[in-house]
Protein backbone atom coordinates (compact mmCIF):
# COMPACT_ATOMS: atom_id res chain seq x y z
CA UNK A 1 0.00 0.00 0.00
CA UNK A 2 1.27 3.55 -0.22
CA UNK A 3 1.59 5.79 2.49
CA UNK A 4 1.51 9.72 2.59
CA UNK A 5 5.23 9.69 2.54
CA UNK A 6 6.97 12.71 2.44
CA UNK A 7 3.71 14.40 1.54
CA UNK A 8 1.70 15.30 4.28
CA UNK A 9 4.80 16.71 5.99
CA UNK A 10 5.64 19.81 4.14
CA UNK A 11 2.30 20.93 4.32
CA UNK A 12 2.21 20.73 8.18
CA UNK A 13 5.36 22.25 8.77
CA UNK A 14 4.61 25.45 8.38
CA UNK A 15 3.74 25.96 11.80
CA UNK A 16 7.75 27.09 12.17
CA UNK A 17 8.37 29.94 14.10
CA UNK A 18 10.88 33.18 12.67
CA UNK A 19 11.81 36.18 14.00
CA UNK A 20 10.35 39.46 13.49
CA UNK A 21 10.82 43.14 14.74
CA UNK A 22 8.75 43.90 17.90
CA UNK A 23 6.65 46.89 17.80
CA UNK A 24 4.48 48.20 21.02
CA UNK A 25 0.60 48.59 21.25
CA UNK A 26 -0.91 49.49 24.61
CA UNK A 27 1.77 48.48 26.58
CA UNK A 28 1.94 44.49 24.76
CA UNK A 29 4.87 43.79 22.73
CA UNK A 30 2.36 42.63 19.28
CA UNK A 31 3.94 42.86 16.26
CA UNK A 32 2.69 45.20 14.18
CA UNK A 33 5.10 44.75 10.95
CA UNK A 34 2.20 42.41 9.30
CA UNK A 35 -0.84 45.06 10.11
CA UNK A 36 0.40 47.05 6.67
CA UNK A 37 -2.19 47.66 4.23
CA UNK A 38 -4.62 45.80 5.81
CA UNK A 39 -8.70 47.60 7.00
CA UNK A 40 -10.13 47.00 10.29
CA UNK A 41 -13.41 45.39 10.45
CA UNK A 42 -14.56 46.70 13.19
CA UNK A 43 -12.66 48.70 15.21
CA UNK A 44 -14.67 48.67 18.42
CA UNK A 45 -14.86 44.67 18.73
CA UNK A 46 -13.36 43.57 21.56
CA UNK A 47 -11.56 41.27 19.31
CA UNK A 48 -9.12 43.52 16.55
CA UNK A 49 -9.82 42.16 13.34
CA UNK A 50 -7.94 43.16 9.90
CA UNK A 51 -8.37 41.98 6.83
CA UNK A 52 -7.53 42.17 3.14
CA UNK A 53 -8.97 44.54 1.04
CA UNK A 54 -12.37 43.11 -0.49
CA UNK A 55 -12.50 40.01 1.44
CA UNK A 56 -14.57 41.90 4.63
CA UNK A 57 -17.18 38.79 4.18
CA UNK A 58 -14.58 36.49 4.40
CA UNK A 59 -13.10 38.35 7.77
CA UNK A 60 -16.59 38.41 9.54
CA UNK A 61 -17.18 34.48 9.38
CA UNK A 62 -13.57 34.20 10.68
CA UNK A 63 -14.16 37.03 13.24
CA UNK A 64 -17.59 35.01 14.06
CA UNK A 65 -15.74 31.71 14.27
CA UNK A 66 -12.52 33.21 16.33
CA UNK A 67 -14.71 35.12 18.56
CA UNK A 68 -16.48 31.93 19.44
CA UNK A 69 -13.91 29.45 20.14
CA UNK A 70 -12.36 32.46 22.50
CA UNK A 71 -15.41 32.86 24.56
CA UNK A 72 -15.16 29.00 24.67
CA UNK A 73 -11.49 28.85 25.45
CA UNK A 74 -11.49 32.02 27.84
CA UNK A 75 -13.79 30.91 29.88
CA UNK A 76 -11.21 27.95 30.87
CA UNK A 77 -7.88 29.85 30.37
CA UNK A 78 -9.11 33.13 31.25
CA UNK A 79 -8.30 36.12 29.11
CA UNK A 80 -6.14 37.27 26.68
CA UNK A 81 -6.28 40.78 26.73
CA UNK A 82 -5.05 41.93 23.82
CA UNK A 83 -4.28 39.90 20.06
CA UNK A 84 -5.05 40.55 16.69
CA UNK A 85 -6.84 38.56 14.04
CA UNK A 86 -5.43 38.74 10.45
CA UNK A 87 -7.59 37.42 7.31
CA UNK A 88 -5.24 38.13 4.38
CA UNK A 89 -5.82 36.94 0.86
CA UNK A 90 -3.45 34.79 -1.35
CA UNK A 91 -2.01 38.20 -3.19
CA UNK A 92 -0.91 39.90 0.37
CA UNK A 93 0.11 36.69 1.75
CA UNK A 94 3.90 37.63 1.49
CA UNK A 95 3.45 41.21 2.78
CA UNK A 96 1.21 40.22 5.32
CA UNK A 97 1.88 36.51 6.96
CA UNK A 98 4.92 35.24 8.39
CA UNK A 99 5.18 31.48 6.28
CA UNK A 100 5.54 31.04 2.88
CA UNK A 101 2.35 28.87 1.83
CA UNK A 102 -0.68 30.83 1.50
CA UNK A 103 -3.58 30.12 3.62
CA UNK A 104 -1.85 28.36 6.73
CA UNK A 105 -3.20 29.45 10.01
CA UNK A 106 -0.50 30.79 12.14
CA UNK A 107 0.14 32.65 15.50
CA UNK A 108 3.15 34.91 16.22
CA UNK A 109 3.64 37.55 18.84
CA UNK A 110 0.00 38.17 19.51
CA UNK A 111 -1.31 37.95 15.77
CA UNK A 112 -3.63 34.69 14.38
CA UNK A 113 -3.44 34.77 10.94
CA UNK A 114 -5.60 32.98 8.51
CA UNK A 115 -6.36 32.91 5.07
CA UNK A 116 -8.90 34.57 3.10
CA UNK A 117 -10.36 32.85 -0.28
CA UNK A 118 -9.29 29.43 -1.27
CA UNK A 119 -6.24 27.86 0.55
CA UNK A 120 -3.82 27.36 -1.49
CA UNK A 121 -2.18 24.63 0.68
CA UNK A 122 -5.77 23.05 0.74
CA UNK A 123 -5.76 22.43 -2.97
CA UNK A 124 -1.89 20.95 -3.16
CA UNK A 125 -3.11 18.88 -0.56
CA UNK A 126 -6.25 17.90 -2.74
CA UNK A 127 -4.14 16.74 -5.68
CA UNK A 128 -2.14 14.88 -3.70
CA UNK A 129 -4.94 12.78 -1.92
CA UNK A 130 -6.06 12.59 -5.69
CA UNK A 131 -2.83 10.80 -6.58
CA UNK A 132 -3.49 7.75 -4.16
CA UNK A 133 -5.52 4.93 -4.85
CA UNK A 134 -9.36 5.76 -4.50
CA UNK A 135 -9.85 2.41 -2.10
CA UNK A 136 -6.81 3.99 0.11
CA UNK A 137 -8.48 7.21 0.67
CA UNK A 138 -12.34 6.81 0.12
CA UNK A 139 -13.28 8.12 3.63
CA UNK A 140 -11.50 11.22 2.66
CA UNK A 141 -13.89 11.53 -0.30
CA UNK A 142 -16.11 10.82 2.17
CA UNK A 143 -15.92 13.45 5.08
CA UNK A 144 -14.33 16.36 3.12
CA UNK A 145 -16.70 17.13 0.85
CA UNK A 146 -18.20 20.70 0.00
CA UNK A 147 -21.61 21.32 -0.93
CA UNK A 148 -20.63 20.81 -4.94
CA UNK A 149 -19.56 17.59 -3.73
CA UNK A 150 -15.77 18.22 -4.27
CA UNK A 151 -12.98 17.22 -2.13
CA UNK A 152 -12.32 20.37 -0.11
CA UNK A 153 -9.43 20.22 2.34
CA UNK A 154 -10.34 23.42 3.81
CA UNK A 155 -12.43 21.51 5.85
CA UNK A 156 -9.35 20.32 7.70
CA UNK A 157 -7.27 23.05 7.35
CA UNK A 158 -9.36 26.03 8.31
CA UNK A 159 -9.53 24.63 11.60
CA UNK A 160 -6.17 25.24 12.52
CA UNK A 161 -6.76 29.00 13.24
CA UNK A 162 -8.25 27.44 16.55
CA UNK A 163 -5.11 25.60 17.19
CA UNK A 164 -3.20 28.95 16.38
CA UNK A 165 -5.84 30.81 19.09
CA UNK A 166 -4.73 28.34 22.10
CA UNK A 167 -0.87 29.27 21.16
CA UNK A 168 -2.28 32.91 21.95
CA UNK A 169 -3.24 32.25 25.37
CA UNK A 170 0.43 29.98 25.63
CA UNK A 171 1.81 33.73 25.38
CA UNK A 172 0.26 36.51 27.29
CA UNK A 173 3.21 38.48 26.63
CA UNK A 174 3.56 38.00 23.27
CA UNK A 175 7.20 36.71 22.89
CA UNK A 176 9.26 35.66 20.36
CA UNK A 177 9.55 31.88 22.04
CA UNK A 178 8.00 31.51 25.53
CA UNK A 179 7.77 28.09 27.06
CA UNK A 180 10.27 25.37 27.78
CA UNK A 181 8.64 22.90 25.63
CA UNK A 182 7.42 22.85 22.27
CA UNK A 183 6.17 19.62 21.89
CA UNK A 184 3.81 20.54 25.26
CA UNK A 185 3.21 23.52 23.65
CA UNK A 186 1.67 21.65 20.58
CA UNK A 187 -0.20 19.39 22.19
CA UNK A 188 -1.70 21.64 24.39
CA UNK A 189 -2.65 23.43 20.89
CA UNK A 190 -4.35 20.22 20.25
CA UNK A 191 -6.15 20.22 22.71
CA UNK A 192 -7.66 23.59 22.84
CA UNK A 193 -8.78 22.63 18.87
CA UNK A 194 -10.23 19.30 20.14
CA UNK A 195 -12.06 20.51 22.98
CA UNK A 196 -13.96 23.18 21.35
CA UNK A 197 -14.50 21.45 18.22
CA UNK A 198 -15.83 18.69 20.54
CA UNK A 199 -17.96 20.74 22.62
CA UNK A 200 -19.78 23.73 20.86
CA UNK A 201 -19.21 22.17 17.00
CA UNK A 202 -19.65 18.38 17.19
CA UNK A 203 -20.84 17.69 13.87
CA UNK A 204 -17.68 19.32 12.47
CA UNK A 205 -15.08 17.37 14.44
CA UNK A 206 -14.83 14.69 12.10
CA UNK A 207 -13.01 17.04 9.89
CA UNK A 208 -10.27 16.87 12.07
CA UNK A 209 -10.48 13.64 13.34
CA UNK A 210 -10.68 11.61 10.39
CA UNK A 211 -7.30 13.36 8.23
CA UNK A 212 -5.68 12.42 12.03
CA UNK A 213 -6.55 8.74 11.71
CA UNK A 214 -5.88 8.34 8.06
CA UNK A 215 -2.30 9.86 9.00
CA UNK A 216 -1.47 7.79 11.69
CA UNK A 217 -2.52 4.35 9.25
CA UNK A 218 -0.13 5.73 6.55
CA UNK A 219 3.02 7.24 8.06
CA UNK A 220 5.76 8.16 6.26
CA UNK A 221 8.62 5.64 6.09
CA UNK A 222 12.12 5.74 8.05
CA UNK A 223 11.09 8.69 10.30
CA UNK A 224 14.69 9.93 11.91
CA UNK A 225 13.48 11.92 14.94
CA UNK A 226 10.25 10.27 16.91
CA UNK A 227 10.56 10.88 20.54
CA UNK A 228 9.38 14.20 22.39
CA UNK A 229 13.18 15.04 23.31
CA UNK A 230 13.85 14.77 19.35
CA UNK A 231 11.09 17.45 18.34
CA UNK A 232 12.17 20.02 20.89
CA UNK A 233 16.14 19.06 20.01
CA UNK A 234 15.63 19.28 16.31
CA UNK A 235 12.95 22.13 15.91
CA UNK A 236 14.05 24.03 12.89
CA UNK A 237 15.95 21.65 11.09
CA UNK A 238 13.71 18.03 11.22
CA UNK A 239 12.63 16.74 8.16
CA UNK A 240 8.91 18.30 7.52
CA UNK A 241 8.11 14.47 7.37
CA UNK A 242 9.07 14.11 10.51
CA UNK A 243 7.19 17.34 11.76
CA UNK A 244 4.04 16.45 9.75
CA UNK A 245 3.87 13.09 11.28
CA UNK A 246 4.42 14.64 15.04
CA UNK A 247 1.52 17.00 14.57
CA UNK A 248 -0.80 13.56 13.72
CA UNK A 249 0.39 12.11 16.71
CA UNK A 250 0.32 15.39 19.40
CA UNK A 251 -3.32 15.60 18.11
CA UNK A 252 -4.29 12.11 18.62
CA UNK A 253 -3.06 12.32 22.06
CA UNK A 254 -4.64 15.56 22.73
CA UNK A 255 -7.95 13.58 21.74
CA UNK A 256 -6.93 11.47 24.62
CA UNK A 257 -6.45 13.86 26.94
CA UNK A 258 -9.52 15.40 26.63
CA UNK A 259 -11.84 12.80 26.53
CA UNK A 260 -10.72 11.54 29.66
CA UNK A 261 -10.24 14.73 31.66
CA UNK A 262 -12.32 16.68 29.94
CA UNK A 263 -12.14 20.48 29.03
CA UNK A 264 -10.97 22.27 32.25
CA UNK A 265 -7.38 20.07 32.02
CA UNK A 266 -6.89 23.07 29.60
CA UNK A 267 -6.30 25.84 32.22
CA UNK A 268 -3.42 23.90 34.42
CA UNK A 269 -1.51 22.53 31.36
CA UNK A 270 -1.62 26.51 30.21
CA UNK A 271 -0.28 28.05 33.69
CA UNK A 272 1.88 25.47 33.43
CA UNK A 273 3.25 26.53 29.92
CA UNK A 274 3.44 29.91 31.38
CA UNK A 275 5.37 29.10 34.36
CA UNK A 276 7.99 27.35 33.06
CA UNK A 277 9.03 29.75 30.61
CA UNK A 278 12.21 29.60 28.07
CA UNK A 279 14.51 30.46 30.08
CA UNK A 280 14.06 27.10 32.12
CA UNK A 281 15.38 25.16 28.71
CA UNK A 282 18.94 25.52 30.88
CA UNK A 283 18.10 24.40 33.58
CA UNK A 284 15.53 21.40 33.11
CA UNK A 285 16.17 18.39 32.11
CA UNK A 286 13.23 15.80 29.93
CA UNK A 287 12.97 13.64 33.61
CA UNK A 288 11.91 17.02 35.38
CA UNK A 289 9.95 18.09 33.11
CA UNK A 290 7.77 15.08 33.08
CA UNK A 291 7.64 14.89 36.51
CA UNK A 292 6.71 18.36 37.21
CA UNK A 293 4.24 17.44 34.60
CA UNK A 294 2.67 15.11 36.63
CA UNK A 295 2.89 16.57 39.78
CA UNK A 296 1.46 20.04 38.79
CA UNK A 297 -0.78 18.90 35.96
CA UNK A 298 -2.11 15.74 35.99
CA UNK A 299 -0.48 11.78 36.07
CA UNK A 300 -1.77 10.72 32.85
CA UNK A 301 0.67 13.68 31.06
CA UNK A 302 3.03 12.25 32.74
CA UNK A 303 2.50 8.71 31.73
CA UNK A 304 1.88 9.74 28.20
CA UNK A 305 5.15 11.51 27.81
CA UNK A 306 6.93 8.74 29.37
CA UNK A 307 5.45 6.12 27.45
CA UNK A 308 5.50 8.75 23.94
CA UNK A 309 6.63 6.09 20.86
Amino acid sequence: MKTLGKTIAPLLSAFLWCSLIIAQTNGAPIDQSKHQGLVALDPDSSIKVLYSKGYQAEAKRQADLISDAYAFLSKIMGPKKEFYVLVVAQEDWSRNAYMSIPGLPEYYKGNIIVGAGQNAMADEYAQMISSFPKEMTKVLYEVYQNDAGQLDMKLFFDKLAIHELTHNFQDPNNQSGYSVSRWLEEIHANMGLYAYYKSERPKELKYITTLVNFSLNNPPPNAEFTSLEDFDANYYKMNPSDYGMYQMKFTKAAEKIIDVLGYEILEPLNVFLIKYDESFKDKMGALELKTKLGEEVHPLLAEMANNWE
